[in-house]
């Protein structure tokens, strides 16, 4: 046998024995990547729906704020937070599953999730410090009011020690779980009063009133670990391009029904749980599987238009998804900062959408140039064990 078989033999007996410790990992790595461009247009998407909540906020005059399309904003509103931290989940149940494909162990599994959560708590304190400063020194505890990016940094956390997969397997039962009883002492855990002695900034994590608490763990922690479940299935279910469909096409049939049940019941029995107040009820179940079942459409909805539209080189929606951070960064500080300050509570509804479609194509020109010019810090290489693939980019 000449030198050349020898060697191609050889590295096919180890790609074999390579996957064979895991026959599945093959198809995992493929689906992993088949993945991300629904997720991204997920995030996209969010990411669209959270400039328009917070423009039409803080520019709509009052006047503007009673009309029929000014409350279309606010239903719509309630998408973004929800759906980021949902995509959270299903990025890491992604990450999981090209974990296992490489034998990666559980406490490397939660280290590296727990240390992302922990960088964007950093970052989230660093965005709180700029807009105190931005902002003219207003209010010293803004800076450590619970927002969208600290309950991001610390639901990541949270959802690594209890996601996480053991001996191989994803933990879905017991993210569920976990999932059900957040969501179930969310209208009781959320809004509560915490001693006086307890030190706010922490207890805000867990529950609270606002200002200081506007995205507890409890109930919004249930997002992200729902969103490993259902990354989970995303990616066990596609095993190719049939399957996959099936898999998008069942998450938002199902996610119609949950939505048109919660409708049947409030309209049997409006009062079916009494709510002290509108921002409890938001902390509901009732709300949580009505807002979680309009996210199954929308997830079909992505999966549809990144496999129709695959052809196209460019897609806003996955483009925003690609800097997320980046456009909440710097559209709220113009949004509700002093750059454009006369703006603020000046505009009437058609104003403010003329502000609306220049502040998303100021955005989309930012992440353009994001991704065409920066690629982030330098960060250190890390030694692989031998025969290993390299991650998908999930």
């Amino acid at each position: 046998m000449s030198t050349r078989a020898k060697a191609i033999d050889k590295v096919v007996a180890k790609s074999a024995n390579l996957w064979a410790v895991n026959p599945a990992a093959p198809a995992l790595v493929a689906k992993a990547r088949g993945r991300i461009d629904a997720v991204d247009w997920l995030r996209g998407l969010a990411v669209v729906l959270m400039i328009q909540t917070h423009l039409y906020d803080a520019w709509c005059s009052p006047a503007a704020k009673a009309t029929a399309a000014y409350a279309w904003t606010r239903f719509l509103g309630g998408i973004p937070s929800r759906l980021f931290l949902l995509i959270v989940g299903v990025a890491m149940a992604i990450r999981y599953e090209a974990q296992i494909a490489k034998g990666v162990d559980r406490q490397t599994m939660v280290r590296t999730a727990a240390k992302r959560g922990a960088e964007v708590l950093v970052l989230a304190y660093l965005f709180r410090l700029q807009e105190y400063i931005l902002g003219g020194w207003y209010d010293w505890r803004d800076l450590f009011r619970v927002d969208i990016l600290n309950c991001i940094g610390a639901s990541m956390i949270a959802t690594a020690y209890i996601s996480a997969p053991r001996r191989g397997r994803p933990q879905i039962l017991v993210t569920l779980l976990v999932a059900a009883i957040c969501v179930a002492l969310g209208p009781i855990i959320g809004p509560a009063h915490f001693p006086h002695f307890l030190p706010r900034p922490l207890t805000s994590y867990l529950g609270g009133q606002r200002p200081m608490a506007w995205f507890p763990l409890f109930p919004w922690l249930a997002w992200p670990l729902v969103g490993v479940a259902l990354g989970h299935y995303w990616v066990r279910m596609g095993r190719d391009a049939r399957s996959q469909a099936i898999a998008f096409v069942t998450t938002g049939a199902v996610g119609l029904a949950m939505t048109y049940a919660v409708i049947l019941v409030r309209r049997h029995n409006p009062y079916i749980i009494h709510y002290p107040s509108d921002i409890v009820q938001q902390m509901g179940p009732g709300t949580f599987f009505y807002r979680l079942g309009y996210m199954g459409p929308l997830a079909l909805a992505g999966y549809l238009s990144t496999r129709l539209f695959a052809r196209f080189s460019f897609s806003m929606m996955r483009q925003f998804g690609q800097t997320s951070l980046l456009v909440y960064w710097v559209h709220v500080e113009l949004c509700y900062g002093l750059l454009l300050g006369r703006l603020h509570g000046k505009l009437s509804m058609r104003s403010a959408t003329v502000g609306f479609s220049l502040m998303t194509a100021a955005m989309l020109g930012l992440s353009i140039l994001r991704t065409k010019y920066w690629h982030g810090w330098p960060r250190r290489k890390i030694e692989r064990p031998p025969g290993l693939p390299h991650a998908s980019g999930a």
